[in-house]
């Protein structure tokens, strides 16, 4: 073949090449758009079930206002990197959403309109050199009604989806959830009950203010069942002592028919107990019962709540005011618990960004054996807990006595969870009759619905094992100021409502998301590393530490020996002994100072060592493997021509 002929022939193959290079590209851009593969661990950018499925049912345009100030951004590399990975969940949202969603992404430099708008939406803005640094979003319906998250905090980001599917369900479904209540515990008038509040003695429960700012409220009459129904976005039971059997009818018929509910069931609850007779206005006689657990319904989903015991905890006990006897003391006392953050489930968006919740003789949740829930701890005890009678709480209880009684088990208790999964009515013989009482004439009733004996979904039931956490005295503190009373919160018993209503209240969707990881990682081999040596390091440090305080009490005894005997002259043995003590001691900080040099020079050789095989022997790795495939190449190429 001629050389030019060989040219041409070459020519026309690059050509190939780039057009067949362009048009694979092309065709992938638009064809394999929402084509993903991802292999994050904690499978960051593989979107659930339940936010595909909010996103094909948004019936109506959403406008979604990204704002991130990106130059400002360059001073703050990991809120940059935070930055990029919700735009691209943004972009992805609204990628799926079948043209539902119109994202715009804004820069709001200093001293523009775009900073004026952020400012107004109520973003919140950082300072950095340079100017505020805004990084939120505002999101609004046809409706011009608008959810706005006013900063992305990098701390929550395994909600990051959560809180996004949220806001535009919410915006979806602009209509206020309905929220019913029923029990015993008489939130609407207060601890002094309806008789003290008609004498304006007693106001409703602050816990209730707070719901009724977010949601509608309906307070449900025990005797009348037919008011649970599908109207009720989310049903609360509020101490539900002596609910009659057509009421848990009702709430077994609402719970498997896929309502939501909420339940504050109490193996003893003090706020009863304190609370006096509705009747007769005098206190609750000692030994009456103050349970309020529901056995058959709870049979029937699978758990229970041990009868008859509380879940007495030393390491979360609340410290109390006593004087029983001799003078008065501050004393845990084991039956009330301050439960901080660790012991609340970090993983779901109920408790994750709570404090502390205070609460007084919880109950302890059991998965029954056999059953088909799924039991998903909320609040659980330390391991030094244990199970104590709840008849140790009559009357006016002791705390020293309590203490002497217990004795922990070193179990870990359930005290609040999610109860979902495949369940069966607690009425496998039907709806129970309806009591008629002597010379009542029988009420018109209608025509009752067809009783659904099995769930069809997944139940959704969140129980938690006490009803004095919804009191006052629990939650908040009462201070005058100016002549008013300011209510200022000491635990979080009221965000813990609010949460777990508004997560109740979406869909079923939005309750089944999943917290998800993070994307910024640390080493955690060098962490783990670190603290091993730390370890070492302060065992050394200690026992430095005490031979340096030892050493130095040795000097100082012997100066203040010599200094007694200051009219005559030290002997040599005693120069000698401090001369020795002398060197000792600089001697011992000599070391000190080295083992805290040793401490750093591991741990710096460490970082050392771990950044070079991330950084630059993998890239060196991949650097020769292409060396030693193009020499390969090469070669083959070679001795194919002199074969030829």
């Amino acid at each position: 073949m001629k050389t030019g002929s060989k040219a041409l022939l070459t020519g026309t193959g690059l050509i190939a090449a780039f057009a067949i290079f362009f048009a694979v590209n092309i065709i992938a851009n638009q064809g394999l758009r929402d084509t993903r593969i991802d292999l994050t661990e904690a499978r960051l950018y593989t979107l659930s079930d339940g936010t595909r499925n909010v996103l094909k049912a948004i019936p109506e345009p959403i406008t979604l206002r990204f704002f991130f100030s990106d130059k400002l951004a360059g001073n703050a590399p990991q809120l940059r990197q935070y930055g990029a990975r919700v735009r691209e969940l943004l972009e992805r949202y609204a990628a799926l959403s079948n043209g539902m969603l119109r994202l715009e992404v804004i820069d709001p430099e200093p001293f523009t309109e775009a900073e004026d708008r952020a400012v107004q939406a109520g973003l919140q803005g950082i300072n950095l050199p340079g100017g505020q640094l805004y990084f939120g979003l505002v999101a609004s319906n046809t409706l011009d009604q608008q959810q706005t998250i006013p900063f992305f905090q990098a701390e929550k980001e395994q909600f990051l989806e959560y809180d996004l599917t949220k806001l535009i369900y919410a915006l979806s479904n602009p209509k206020k959830p309905t929220v019913g209540i029923l029990g015993s515990l008489p939130l609407e008038y207060g601890p002094g009950g309806m008789m003290a509040a008609m004498r304006g003695q007693s106001q409703p429960y602050l816990i209730l203010d707070q719901i009724k700012q977010f949601f509608v409220v309906k307070m449900l009459d025990a005797t009348k069942p037919e008011e649970i129904d599908d109207k009720l976005s989310v049903l609360i039971l509020a101490h539900p002592k002596d609910l009659s059997a057509q009421a848990q009818y009702a709430v077994d018929q609402f719970v498997l028919k896929g309502g939501r509910l909420i339940v504050f069931a109490d193996p003893y609850s003090e706020t009863m107990a304190a609370m006096p007779n509705p009747m007769t206005g005098q206190p609750m006689p000692p030994g009456a019962d103050q349970s309020s657990l529901l056995p058959d319904l709870f049979k029937a989903w699978g758990i229970e709540v041990v009868p008859g015991k509380f879940v007495a905890d030393l390491a979360l006990a609340q410290r109390v005011q006593t004087g029983r006897s001799g003078p008065a003391a501050v004393v845990d006392y084991i039956p009330w618990l301050a439960i901080p953050g660790d012991r609340l489930s970090q993983e779901d968006v109920v408790t994750a960004d709570l404090t502390q919740i205070n609460a007084a003789s919880m109950g302890a949740i059991r998965k029954l054996d056999g059953a088909a829930v799924t039991l998903t701890p909320l609040i659980s005890s330390s391991n030094q807990a244990m199970l104590m009678d709840t008849n140790d709480l009559q009357g006016d209880p002791n705390p020293q006595v309590l203490a002497e009684k217990f004795k922990p088990t070193g179990e870990t208790y359930t005290l609040a969870a999610r109860i979902s999964g495949p369940a069966k009515t607690a009425f496998p013989n039907g709806a129970p009759a309806v009591e008629k009482k002597d010379g009542e004439k029988p009420a018109e009733q209608k025509p009752a619905a067809a009783q659904v004996m099995e769930s069809t979904k997944p139940i959704n039931v969140l129980l938690v094992t006490d009803a004095d956490l919804l009191d006052d005295r629990f939650w908040v503190r009462s201070q005058q100021m100016f002549g008013q009373n300011l209510y200022v919160p000491i635990a979080a018993n009221a965000d813990f409502l609010v949460n777990a209503i508004d997560n109740m209240s979406g869909s079923g969707d939005l309750i089944g998301l999943r917290s998800r990881g993070r994307s910024q990682r640390p080493f955690e081999l060098i962490d783990n590393m670190r603290r091993q040596a730390e370890q070492q390091f302060l065992a050394r440090q200690k026992a430095l530490e005490q031979k340096l305080e030892a050493t130095q009490k040795q000097l100082a005894d012997l100066q203040s020996k010599t200094q007694e005997q200051s009219n005559a002259l030290l002997s040599a043995e005693q120069q000698a002994a401090m001369d020795a003590f002398r060197d000792d001691l600089l001697n011992t900080r000599r070391e000190l100072r080295g083992v805290q040099r040793e401490l750093n020079r591991d741990i710096e050789g460490l970082q050392l060592l771990v950044k070079f095989i991330n950084i630059g022997l993998m890239p060196l790795l991949a650097a020769l493997v292409a060396v030693g495939l193009a020499i390969a190449w090469r070669r083959r190429r070679i001795r194919r021509a002199l074969e030829g």
